[in-house]
């Protein structure tokens, strides 16, 4: 295992006798970097290894169902390291006593802001009871801080820097443990992602057809790594499996680079470049021909029937196309009063329906749609210099009218 996936906050200056594995992200036991690392603790220091596996539920039931399904088995798939394996949906007392009796914890690093809290209140407890803490990078490809020391312009100027560091960091691990249902079910979508999807990748922005991988939902609760998606693709050379890596690896991990150093990612005024706020001052007044509220969304209530069916695949199945979750937050600018209203609108849908909401590639998808991450375009109204996408370029690129047919049936058999 690459050491730089490891920060060591603090060393161990105490006498208990138990290491924990504090699992708030990594919930696997293939390719889990930060077990492994607790591992190494285990064996250095013959002490028992405790695990917490930490998830506060989600706002919608049935992400939180997703997550639990994945995890269920976990008692039998970590027995093998560990007699003592815990689940919290809180930060309760005893969570607080197990991480105050370690020896060392080990915890995987937070990216998100709610999730940087618990970190800190984790560092605190290490801090109080002189217990030792480790920080593992096992979500990524390339841990953050070794891919840029700054919050990236575009991914222009990250792809260099990641990809000139993929040998150093596929350091895939061994283990003999089973597979939690969660990373099967993953396995199984990667498989047939591959053997059905990956020669047609290249067309992947088409909604009428489904060749996506499908495995967003799977990384957002790390049932797999990037690690094993990536080693399981790369020995089918092509454009398109090019292009797999280049959203898996590249745009992925400038998403995590952009929640990781943008401390305002998740707020209006902090997620943008200055250009793309200017343009939208000036045209804030422009005359909008279509206003609707979020109700108006979730009853499906647009004049465009584009944008209704992307919002059924969302409200109904938890997921949206990719083309579409792009073309669907610039539906939402055009047809809000403000800039800040549309935001807030999309990013709460976001992360409230889909099943990979509230991740850094969720946030920076937002985000993407008012100019970060892009460039200036020709002004227009409303859009000014932001990008512009309208049912027309659907049309045009895409049959669009069998996206449309195709969601109609499978709400219909939901």
């Amino acid at each position: 295992m690459n050491v730089e996936r490891v920060e060591v906050l603090r060393a161990s200056n105490n006498h208990n006798d138990r290491i924990v594995y504090l699992m708030t992200s990594s919930f696997r036991a293939h390719n889990n970097h930060s077990l492994e690392h607790a591992l190494e603790y285990v064996h250095a220091t013959n002490k028992e290894l405790t695990i917490i596996l930490f998830k506060q539920p989600e706002e919608n039931p049935r992400n939180h169902e997703f997550f639990l399904m994945g995890i269920h088995n976990y008692q039998e798939v970590f027995s093998p390291v560990s007699r003592t394996i815990h689940y919290f949906e809180s930060f309760t007392d005893e969570m607080k006593d197990i991480l105050s009796s370690a020896y060392h914890i080990v915890k995987d690093r937070a990216y998100l802001l709610e999730d940087k809290a618990i970190e800190q209140k984790v560092i605190d407890i290490a801090q109080t009871n002189d217990v030792g803490l480790s920080l593992v990078e096992s979500d990524v490809f390339v841990p953050v801080r070794a891919a840029s020391n700054k919050e990236e312009y575009a991914a222009s100027t990250i792809r260099k820097k990641i990809m000139s560091k993929l040998e150093d960091f596929n350091d895939p691990i061994q283990t003999t443990l089973t597979w939690l249902q969660g990373e099967e079910d993953a396995l199984g979508v990667l498989m047939d992602f591959i053997n059905e999807k990956l020669d047609h990748y290249v067309d992947r922005n088409d909604p009428s057809k489904n060749y996506t991988s499908g495995l967003s939902p799977y990384l957002k609760y790390g049932f797999i790594s990037p690690l094993t998606i990536h080693n399981e693709v790369v020995y089918f050379e092509g454009e398109s499996t090019d292009n797999f890596i280049e959203e898996l690896v590249v745009r992925r991990e400038l998403a995590y680079n952009f929640v990781y150093y943008n401390e305002q990612y998740n707020q209006f005024e902090g997620i943008t470049y200055q250009w793309a706020y200017d343009t939208m001052a000036e045209h804030l007044q422009d005359d909008r021909k279509y206003l609707y509220t979020k109700e108006d969304y979730l009853n499906f209530a647009t004049h465009d029937p584009y944008f209704n069916a992307a919002m059924k695949e969302m409200v109904v199945l938890g997921k949206m196309h990719g083309y579409m979750r792009m073309y669907w937050a610039k539906k939402i600018i055009e047809w809000s009063k403000t800039y800040k209203e549309a935001y807030d609108i999309a990013i709460s849908l976001n992360n409230y329906y889909f099943l990979d909401g509230n991740t850094p590639n969720g946030y920076t998808g937002v985000a993407w749609c008012f100019g970060k991450h892009d460039r200036a375009w020709a002004s227009r109204p409303i859009f000014g210099k932001l990008r512009y996408m309208n049912a027309n370029g659907l049309r045009r690129k895409f049959n669009i009218d069998e996206y449309v047919d195709t969601m109609e049936r499978l709400v219909q058999n939901e």
